[in-house]
């Protein structure tokens, strides 16, 4: 009622009186507010368990009405359900069989309902219109906008999308604009249930729904009233007065009417708590009044009965066969077709039960021959009727075809085309076009309704009598071609491959056949067209996806290549571009495709996987197809078995199949399906091996393989795989299926093959293509003996390498090379030695210059003569070998190796020198000495250093014979690179054991040949090496000086000899004579090399090119001379430095040694005559002994006397204007002011940073720290006086808490006992602690003056003293500083 109040009343009829009486139960007793619209759910209607397709079937199938409702739950049949709505939530609540609240649905939100948007709709319609209102639409019975709108309910029993024809209980709500579906679910039945009917103990048993949203959708205005018609369609009023009908399975829009001219019936309804959304989006409760239309439309037998104002409407939905029935009385064929179909989609195809077998099997049921008409529904049933009516029809009134007139010639003039002139009827045939139309639209039908029985029977019958057969199979191809047609009848196939032949596009048959599912094809039919016409990717395709057999078209296939082999002509080259010339290499290129896809277990052509559609069946594929590959014989299938005539024939012929290449003889070789192949594509056929030998996982048979010679080798190529008895486990069949046959078995087979193609026959036979073949499978080879899972003979392996190095030959380019020589050392350390002959390979590389792959063999053959029985000489030269490719090697890094392999070989030679016999070539340890010391000039050129040091590690005993074995090399320089690394300390750098003890090795003849050789080699070596040792002969060493002109170690050995002046007049004679050699340098020098302004002149003249290049040179060599001269004064000076003593004895002979080197550079202007030079020149000169004078006066300050040096100055040059010394005496006041200001600032910086920490260490004592305790007492509490045993020496801390804790033991124990502790004994033990320090800091100023800098104030020196104790007890002002106690300048 309008208060709210729900009861349920149940009706009772008595027998006896014949009357009835009601029990009423309250369900709701208004607490909950009032209830705004309720509907209950109708029984489960009888019709649909009797409807569309289940009824037909099961009818006709003769089960009982209890298999029938068995499709349904049964708590469908005891459910009562009821649903209520409130203006907050909507309830769906079961009343029997018992009372329960199953689901509360919540309210749309407030931009769902959507009413605002709607008012201002009407808003603007009501300002616009001229009198008429929107809301009323011409009805005055709704009057204006409602402020609220009631929700409507509907239950219904609907169906839903793939739910094929049941139906399910669908709450349908409208509130405002918003559209909304609760499904109700039910528990599935299990399969036995099904089968065997429903148990009593699942009858007894109640199970309650699952409710969820099922769809929702939006109106263009608020919805009014609510109601379900049919299991299918939902319709709908309004406020606008439009009348809507939906499709609930489709979600589609069915049909709309204007239902404003009739006057319906409706109530109001008072809301005592009305809910106003307001534009600001809250909600108000406010009192209204609204009405409802809900009761005014219901429903009855799929009628909608409308009541209106003044009578009772009957609306009827008109049903798709009627609709079809006029339209096809109006002659609007297609029309009723188009609809036909699209009733097709929306009622039978919507409704099929969309899920997969359990066992993922595939259901035959639905192939085109086995439909029958029992499955046929009757809406299938009428809708191919129409169609075949249609057709009758269509056929009865074609045009006539056109008469058989001769065609005419249209001349195109400059427009034809290069085929000559075309043929064009003289006018179109009609006929055609009209059953080109007509086929069209009954493939298009057949297709969508699945009808393709009637296609390919009735439809094709039809056009077949006509004489309109080719028309049909011509509209055919396009919807294969699009996946759109997967199946043709077999009797129709074969009229389709005979209507392309005759139009000579059997391609087109090909191309449809692998766009269809060959799993339903006729395969005797098909198998034998496809066979018959050579459509060999179809056949593969239709063998391999329809029948799980890849061999028996793959052996169809090689009968193709077998026949074509027998016209090719091998010379005939190929084409560049790759395109087959013949059926030959067009056959071999698709066997050899159709092997690589199936190797990498994908189906042909499509590329699908194939282990998705068939798990597991790859592995078993590819040992399948290897197999049959590496067949010795031909032997093929009794499918596919020649006539026993000609193979007789075949056989009888007599032909020596070793002795000849001709194709003819494919059949009759070995392994004829491997060699086919080879000869169609070597390079494709091993690349699709790769396939098989990279894939992971592939399971090969272990064999083993110890062959000698190539034809051995080859014999061994016999297939092995396992066989499956009877008598084997399930699992040990299932893994001999996935082994493929042994690796080296298939590598042995394309190597036979490959060998007589290469070898056999006339030379004028072995073309560019049988090079080819050879190159590619000596490449495949190669990467395979990589990887270690083949192996080949000597002869093979030694093809390999050869190929290998000619790549590197024939190359120009550096990474090719390079390449080649990295392949080859890893094909030689990837097999073992006894798999290839050293020195043919050694032959090979050597050659190609590939020295890093040498060293590789050369390691290995001087690795013998620790093996046991080895030939001397040969170890050697293996071992000198190895020096070389170590030297040369492009890589400086790489070639140093060689010093670490020396040792560790020399190593192993010297431990088996102490246990090995000698033999004729000596020890081990003997050979490797004798070898190294051949070699050691170029390792001591390579590395002076390492080599010496290697000497000293191995063979120190034996320094004699090596520095024997340099002494002619390269006339003694290399024995002087030797020594020198000894000599100079080079090796003690890097080694400082190796070092000393090779340099104690030598003797005095060793140093003093050492320096014979430096004055050979390097004469400016030999004074740094003098003036730094001293193991040599004086007298032998100053001959060989001065034989060799050597004036700088000359000077320094008449210096030792005691000859100072003599040595000296020698070294500026020498001085001198450099001098002149650098004028003479300079006076080469062109302006430009001098000269700035002419270089920026000339920089970009590029005619003087040349000229710059030699001035250039002529620079280099102008400093060279500057250096000598600067060094030659450097020997001179350190002269003077040695000779001139601090002792009053030798100071006026040392000053007058530097007086004399400086009278010499101020007088060398004028025996350099530089006023007779040019400009230029002489101010070059000039400045070369400025800088040498400079360099003079530097030393001359620290090594003579000041006033020495000024009365020299001032006597010997008082007439000069001292120009030589301006600039140097310039220079030494600016370095003196320099200094100066660094320390002046220096002592800035300190008085800077004393006052800063005068500055900090004042701000911490004037912080303090405040003090609440002592040693746990409060401080007011603490006496003023101290215990008279207190000890001096104490310590005192405060905590973060303020505790002052006094540590010292007596003291601890007194306050321990008395457990109390005064301020007094902490401020004594306080006061006699600075007492101490004071008295500390007095005796460690003893002897230093009185005057410090203190930082304590006055107060704090005599409370320190003890003499005042108060000013504990006195107020401390924080902030305000005393009077300083030190201030000014630091004494």
């Amino acid at each position: 009622d309008a208060g709210g109040l729900v009861n349920r009343l149940t009706f009772s009829k008595t027998m006896l009186w014949n009357s009835y009486s009601v029990d009423t139960e309250c369900l709701l007793d208004g607490t909950a507010g009032q209830i705004l619209a309720t509907h209950v759910l109708p029984p489960l209607p009888s019709s649909a368990l009797i409807s569309g397709t289940v009824s037909k079937s099961i009818l006709k199938s003769g089960k009982n009405d209890k298999g029938i409702q068995s499709a349904y739950h049964p708590s469908i049949r005891k459910l009562v359900l009821v649903a209520l709505s409130s203006d907050r939530s909507s309830f769906a609540v079961a009343v029997e069989p018992s009372v329960s609240v199953l689901h509360k649905w919540a309210r749309p939100s407030h931009e769902q309902i959507n009413i605002d948007s709607f008012k201002k709709l009407c808003d603007i319609a009501d300002s616009s219109d001229k009198g008429s209102n929107l809301v009323d639409g011409g009805n005055k019975s709704i009057g204006s906008t409602p402020e609220v709108f009631l929700p409507c309910l509907s239950w219904g029993w609907a169906m839903v999308s793939g739910g094929e024809n049941s139906v399910t209980p669908i709450l349908a709500r409208a509130w405002g604009c918003s559209l909304q579906f609760l499904r109700a679910s039910f528990p599935p039945q299990d399969d036995d249930a099904m089968k065997g009917g429903i148990s009593k103990e699942l009858g007894d048993t109640m199970h309650w729904p699952a409710f969820g949203l099922h769809d929702e959708f939006d109106s263009s205005a608020p919805v009014v009233a609510l109601e379900w018609l049919g299991d299918r369609s939902l319709v709908y009023l309004t406020i606008t007065n439009e009348f809507t009908v939906v499709d609930t399975v489709m979600m589609t829009l069915t049909e709309r009417l204007d239902f404003s001219g009739i006057k319906f019936v409706y109530a109001e309804f008072t809301l005592s708590r009305a809910v106003i959304s307001s534009s600001d989006g809250t909600d108000k409760l406010e009192p209204c009044t609204s009405m409802t239309f809900q009761n005014s439309i219901r429903t009855s037998d799929n009628r909608l009965l409308i009541l209106c104002q003044d009578e009772v409407k009957s609306v009827s939905i008109l049903g798709i066969q009627e609709r079809i029935t006029a339209l096809e009385e109006d002659g609007e064929w297609l029309e009723a077709l188009a609809l036909a179909l699209d009733h097709y989609e929306s009622t039978i195809k919507s409704q099929e039960d969309r899920k997969r077998n359990a066992d993922g099997t595939r259901d035959l049921s639905t192939h085109p021959e086995f439909i029958s008409r029992l499955r046929i529904s009757e809406d299938e049933e009428w809708i191919a009727e129409l169609l075949v009516r249609y057709l009758n029809l269509a056929i009865e009134n074609a045009p006539d075809s056109s008469p058989s007139s001769e065609p005419i010639h249209l001349s195109l003039g400059r427009s034809r085309f290069e085929n000559g002139s075309h043929l064009v009827s003289s006018r179109i045939d009609l006929a055609k076009s009209h059953f080109q139309m007509l086929a069209g639209v009954c493939v298009e039908f057949c297709i969508t309704t699945r009808r393709l029985d009637l296609l390919f029977n009735d439809i094709y019958q039809r056009f077949a009598s006509v004489g309109y057969t080719s028309v049909f199979l011509d509209v055919l191809e396009p919807y294969i071609l699009n996946d759109k047609l997967k199946y043709i009848a077999p009797e129709v196939m074969a009229q389709f491959v005979e209507h392309c032949k005759q139009t000579n596009d059997v391609s087109t048959v090909e191309r449809c056949l692998l766009h269809m599912d060959v799993t339903i094809m006729d395969f005797d039919s098909i198998l034998s067209l496809l066979s018959k016409n050579r459509m060999y990717s179809a056949l593969l395709h239709v063998f391999s996806r329809g029948l799980d057999d890849f061999i028996t078209p793959l052996e169809i296939l090689f009968e193709a290549i077998f026949d074509a082999a027998d016209t090719r002509d091998l010379s005939t080259p190929r084409r560049l571009d790759g395109v087959p010339r013949n059926c030959f290499e067009q056959y071999g290129y698709k066997a050899l495709l159709f092997l690589k896809y199936c190797f990498e277990g994908l189906t042909f052509p499509q590329r699908d996987d194939l282990n998705f559609l068939n798990e597991g069946r790859v592995d078993t594929l590819r040992p399948q197809l290897l197999n049959f590959l590496c067949r010795k014989e031909y032997q093929p299938s009794d499918s596919v078995r020649r006539s026993s005539t000609t193979v007789q024939a075949d056989h009888d012929k007599d032909t020596d199949k070793e002795s000849s290449i001709s194709l003819s003889n494919i059949r009759k070789l070995d392994y004829p399906y491997m060699y086919a192949l080879v000869i169609a594509d070597t390079k494709a056929l091993l690349d699709t091996m790769m396939t098989v030998f990279d894939t992971p996982g592939i399971q090969f048979i272990e064999t083993d393989d110890n062959q000698d010679s190539l034809i051995e080798w080859h014999e061994k190529a016999d297939v092995k795989s396992y066989n499956n008895n009877g008598n084997d486990d399930n699992e040990q069949d299932i893994v001999k299926d996935k082994l493929c046959p042994d690796r080296m078995t298939i590598v042995r087979v394309i190597s036979s093959i490959v060998t007589v193609l290469t070898t056999k026959g006339d030379e004028d036979r072995i073309s560019m293509q049988m090079q080819t073949t050879s190159e590619s499978f000596l490449d495949f080879i190669a990467k395979y003996l990589l990887k270690g899972v083949i192996r080949t003979p000597k002869p093979l392996t030694l093809s390999i390498l050869r190929r290998i190095s000619n790549q590197s030959i024939s190359s120009k380019l550096v990474s090719t090379r390079r390449w080649a020589q990295e392949e080859t050392i890893s094909l030689l350390r990837a097999l073992p030695q006894s798999s290839y002959d050293r020195d043919a390979v050694l032959e090979i590389v050597e050659k190609a210059k590939m020295s890093r792959a040498a060293l590789v063999l050369h390691k290995a053959g001087f690795s013998e003569i620790f093996e046991g029985e080895y030939d001397g000489s040969d170890c050697a030269m293996h071992f000198m070998r190895v020096i070389d490719c170590y030297i040369d090697d492009h890589d400086i890094e790489f070639r140093r190796e060689i010093f670490d392999y020396i040792k560790k070989e020399c190593m192993g030679g010297t431990i088996m020198s102490s246990w090995q016999e000698e033999s004729e070539e000596g020890t081990v340890h003997d050979i490797v000495r004798n070898a190294l010391c051949k070699k050691l000039p170029a390792l001591v050129n390579l590395d002076p250093v390492l080599s010496s040091q290697l000497v000293a590690e191995m063979y120190v005993e034996d320094i004699e014979t090596i520095l024997q074995s340099l002494v002619n090399a390269e006339k003694g320089l290399v024995l002087f690179k030797f020594l020198h690394s000894i000599i100079s300390g080079d090796l003690t750098k890097i080694d400082n054991v190796a070092g000393p003890v090779l340099l104690a090795s030598l003797n005095i003849i060793h140093h003093q040949k050492y320096l014979e050789l430096m004055a050979k080699f390097h004469p400016d070596m030999v004074y740094q090496h003098l003036i730094s040792h001293d193991n040599y002969r004086i007298e032998e060493c100053l001959k060989l000086c001065q034989e060799h002109d050597i004036a700088d170690a000359t000077a320094y050995l008449l210096e030792r000899m005691g000859n100072v002046t003599s040595a000296l007049q020698l070294m500026l004679q020498t001085l001198e004579g450099r001098m002149m050699t650098l004028k003479r340098v300079v006076r080469g020098l062109s302006s430009s090399s001098y000269s700035l302004d002419q270089f920026k002149r000339n920089r970009f003249n590029l005619g003087r090119r040349r000229k710059e290049s030699e001035d250039s040179a002529a620079t280099t060599q102008k400093e060279k001379e500057i250096q000598g001269v600067k060094q030659i004064l450097i020997v001179s000076l350190d002269l003077c430095e040695r000779n001139s003593g601090r002792s009053s004895e030798r100071t006026e002979h040392g000053s007058q040694l530097w007086f004399v080197v400086l009278d010499r550079l101020i007088n060398a202007k004028g025996f350099l005559r530089l006023s007779k030079e040019l400009p230029e020149h002489s101010a070059l000169m000039l400045s070369v002994l400025k800088d040498l004078l400079q360099l003079t006066m530097q030393r001359m300050v620290s090594n003579v006397p000041l006033p020495d040096l000024v009365r020299k100055i001032t006597t010997d040059h008082a007439g000069n204007r001292l120009s030589e010394f301006r600039e140097m005496i310039a220079t030494m006041m600016k370095t003196y002011n320099s200094e100066v200001e660094v320390c002046t600032n220096a002592f800035g910086i300190m008085q800077l940073d004393i006052r800063r920490m005068a500055t900090v260490k004042r701000r911490l004592k004037l912080k303090g720290a405040r003090v609440d305790q002592v040693m746990g007492q409060p401080f007011s509490n603490i006496k003023k006086s101290l215990p008279t045993n207190v000890i001096m020496n104490t310590s005192f801390n405060i905590n973060h808490h303020g505790d002052a804790r006094i540590f010292h033991s007596e003291i601890d124990k007194t306050i321990q006992k008395s457990n109390q502790g005064t301020l007094s004994c902490a401020l004594y033990k306080l006061r006699n602690r600075r007492a101490k320090d004071k008295n500390s800091a007095s005796s460690q100023n003893f002897g230093q003056p009185h005057s410090s800098f203190d930082m304590k104030t006055v107060n704090d020196k005599l409370f320190a003293s003890g003499e005042s104790s108060d000013v504990a007890y006195m107020p401390r002002v924080i902030g305000i500083l005393s009077d300083a106690d030190n201030y000014g300048r630091l004494l």
